[in-house]
């Protein structure tokens, strides 16, 4: 018996909605390894732009955005060129710490994916930071800034590093004006931009700010999802399928930046213990925010590992096991009671984005493969 066309839609979502792709003319689902002809057969499935791709796995509340090329700003002209490349000299610039021995790029490495490599930094009299450095990758797309989401501007995002004790350490940020404008040419060049002889905070935070609106490269997955076929293979267009429907990653990573832009709670708070980190509610006060932080973007993440906001995954299979299992969980035996009480409620309360899957060893390998592609 012939299935009706709405029939045979109807099958086709209910596939995709537990993961699994119907392909080839007996519509059969994919196998745990599958054949080259079923992976060409998927392949045609994310032929065309995004939108006509199979709907990913989603569940109630997910702020989905279909999954697209980024558009990146054209390069900067005229002025604002003289400010960037201002910005990307005191980028590099040790004047900007108290020490005179932190630049910013002694975080945000270009080499090492404009992070450090490290599970957390280093500044001011190497004091050890507790959280990961932020890849600057699309940040010039972003909204909200650190970990914990509690800046909404590139500019006031620069004032955090400068003033931390941990980081370059500025008792006064005055002092940072002070320190750049006695560099003749600096002073110069501001001059030439402002039209004062003063070199003042914000036309430094916002020389840094214009410099690292310039960082966004393309991808290979800007060129698939632009049209580009060829750009990923049939393993990372498998991954991509696992990443929208099995593993469930799209509920909270999609859109051209690959994140939804909210915050959320993985289990990875450490509550009570020596790594303990309550996110977002150190920015908010807010007891429900406690364990909840920033999505971060995934574009170039196979450079900007090690990966969470306290560094503790330093490989991508790490992640996807991790995710695997349902994320992280707080620890029964650290319940607090009396003002402690609502964080820990609060921080053992996972996103209801997160539970467990289980992936075969190949579909695991495929999206890895694909993340890599990112």
């Amino acid at each position: 018996m012939r299935l009706t066309r709405a029939a045979a839609a109807l099958v086709l979502l209910l596939a995709v909605a537990v993961g699994v792709s119907l392909v080839g003319a007996e519509r059969r689902p994919l196998s745990d390894v599958p054949t080259a002809g079923e992976l060409r057969e998927l392949r045609k499935l994310y032929t065309g732009p995004p939108a006509t791709w199979p709907r990913p796995r989603l569940l109630p509340g997910a702020k989905f955005r279909e999954m697209a090329p980024l558009q990146l700003r054209p390069r900067p002209q005229g002025r604002e060129q003289a400010l960037a490349q201002l910005g990307a000299e005191l980028f590099n610039d040790p004047r900007l710490s108290a020490s005179g021995h932190f630049a910013c790029q002694s975080c945000h490495n270009r080499r090492l994916g404009w992070g450090d490599g490290l599970p957390t930094s280093f500044g001011h009299g190497r004091a050890e930071g507790r959280r990961n450095a932020p890849s600057l990758f699309a940040v010039g797309y972003q909204n909200a800034f650190f970990w914990d989401g509690r800046a909404q501007s590139l500019e006031e995002q620069a004032l955090g590093p400068l003033s931390d004790a941990r980081e370059m350490s500025n008792g006064e940020l005055a002092d940072v004006a002070q320190r750049v404008g006695s560099v003749g040419p600096y002073r110069q060049r501001f001059a030439a931009l402002t039209g004062r002889r003063e070199v003042e905070l914000h036309d430094i935070v916002g020389a840094l700010a214009a410099f690292q609106r310039t960082l966004e490269r393309t991808t290979r997955f800007d060129r698939f999802a632009g049209g580009d076929s060829k750009a990923l293979s049939d393993e990372e267009v498998w991954g991509l399928h696992v990443f929208r429907t099995k593993a469930g990653c799209a509920n909270c990573h999609s859109g051209p930046l690959l994140s939804d832009g909210e915050t959320h709670n993985i289990g990875l708070s450490f509550f009570g213990r020596k790594l303990e980190d309550l996110g977002r509610y150190a920015a908010t006060g807010n007891a429900a925010d406690a364990g909840s932080f920033r999505t971060p973007s995934l574009r170039h993440l196979s450079e900007t590992g090690p990966y969470m906001h306290n560094g503790i995954f330093p490989q991508l299979p790490g992640i996807v096991r991790f995710y695997e299992g349902g994320g992280g969980a707080v620890r029964e035996d650290r319940a607090e009671d009396g003002s402690r009480r609502p964080l820990y409620e609060a921080a053992r309360r996972k996103s209801p984005f997160l539970q467990s899957f289980k992936l075969t060893p190949a579909e695991r390998a495929a999206l890895v493969a694909f993340l890599r592609a990112l």
